[in-house]
């Protein structure tokens, strides 16, 4: 995968002078086109189009690409668990002013900026908009926020713990399994002309 990260970059930085394609899949089935050409003994009569990224952009995104395909980062996505925070705020947003309720455009806003605020601070967050608002919050607000965070907090530690990353995993793979099994055993139930 980070041979595949960089192969982009260099693909594209890439000219007749300096092609820079070894990170690019071989073959002539690959997406690059050096290496059709390659693979097919036209490498001499291959030109490059023009540089799509200039020598100084490149400097500047070259780190950048180091960053996305760095090991750590790497290991992150193996379990599959590569919900980013974009999706988690997303998420908030939505349960408090779900899509399939009509909201207007006030409502959605307070929802976001709620969101906001419970994705960075928690629930305490939402117990500072209602003291702003000079509604009263009371003892049982404060356990209900309390909780609220705490099993947050417990849900996650469970979600990341190794045994339940292994036995996710186990049942993607039985599942995997057993639906190439009944491929197997039943043919292809759908597909283009099938129904012809």
């Amino acid at each position: 995968m980070k041979k595949a990260i960089i192969a982009t970059l260099d693909h594209y930085c890439s000219t007749d002078e300096n092609p820079r394609h070894e990170n690019c899949p071989e073959g002539a089935e690959s997406w690059c086109e050096w290496r059709k050409a390659e693979a097919a003994n036209n490498l001499s009569s291959y030109k490059h189009p023009a540089r799509l990224i200039d020598e100084t952009v490149e400097k500047h995104i070259r780190p950048i690409y180091k960053e996305l395909s760095n090991d750590d980062l790497m290991t992150r996505c193996l379990g599959g668990h590569t919900q980013n925070s974009n999706e988690s705020y997303n998420s908030i947003v939505w349960r408090l002013s779900p899509k399939h309720l009509n909201s207007g455009y006030k409502i959605v806003e307070i929802a976001a900026y709620m969101a906001a605020g419970m994705f960075n601070e928690s629930y305490s967050a939402v117990l500072s908009t209602m003291q702003h608002l000079n509604i009263i919050v009371g003892q049982q607000c404060k356990n209900f926020a309390d909780a609220a965070d705490a099993e947050r907090v417990i849900r996650e530690n469970r979600r990341t713990s190794l045994s339940s990353k292994e036995a996710r995993t186990a049942r993607k793979l039985d599942t995997l399994s057993q639906n190439e099994f009944f491929e197997e055993e039943e043919g292809s139930m759908y597909g283009p002309g099938i129904a012809d």
